[in-house]
């Protein structure tokens, strides 16, 4: 079980979400989110500590898969719908063209991923037999709105802008 918030994002689970994409991406299949913070766990009644677990080494063989990030070559080729998850501002200076502006605040509900008929309402605008490559400037706050679209039954993917800008064609070239 994952849990954490990224404190210069304002709160909410973008760390947690992102680090659930990275151990899928490496062949873990026993992987799940916390439902909101610790401290929703906390006033729930559950335990925790503040002593620090050292667990025993182990041989680690990751069997990673690529069908949690997409390439720029599959972006460009016009396969999957492009979700641009930055806010409205950064989708206004410049997005990968054909994007679909879904902020990743919109998935959220506080510091929790909005239910079921509320991310029917927010991704309505997306064809579910169609993949879907999500983006940020990094990849950590679109983590949100792909986990959304996974919990929804989306065939989704993680992408980076930086990527993006990096592979385009300079003039003079």
């Amino acid at each position: 079980v994952i849990y954490g918030e990224c404190l210069p994002c304002g709160g909410g689970p973008s760390v947690a979400t992102y680090v659930y994409r990275m151990m899928k991406s490496l062949g873990h299949e026993k992987v799940m989110v916390l439902d909101g913070t610790a401290e929703d766990w906390e006033a729930t009644g559950r335990a925790t500590t503040k002593d620090a677990q050292i667990l025993p080494s182990k041989i680690y063989n990751p069997s990673e898969t690529a069908n949690y990030t997409a390439t720029y070559e599959f972006v460009k080729s016009g396969q999957a719908q492009i979700v641009d998850a930055r806010t409205l501002q950064e989708f206004g200076s410049g997005s990968i063209p054909g994007s679909i502006s879904i902020p990743y605040t919109s998935v959220l509900n506080g510091k929790k991923i909005k239910g079921e008929d509320q991310l029917n309402k927010v991704f309505m605008i997306l064809d579910k037999d169609q993949p879907v490559v999500v983006f940020t400037s990094t990849g950590m706050k679109a983590s949100v709105v792909w986990f959304a679209l996974e919990m929804m039954g989306y065939d989704a993917r993680l992408y980076n802008y930086q990527d993006w800008v990096e592979n385009q064609p300079h003039k003079g070239d």
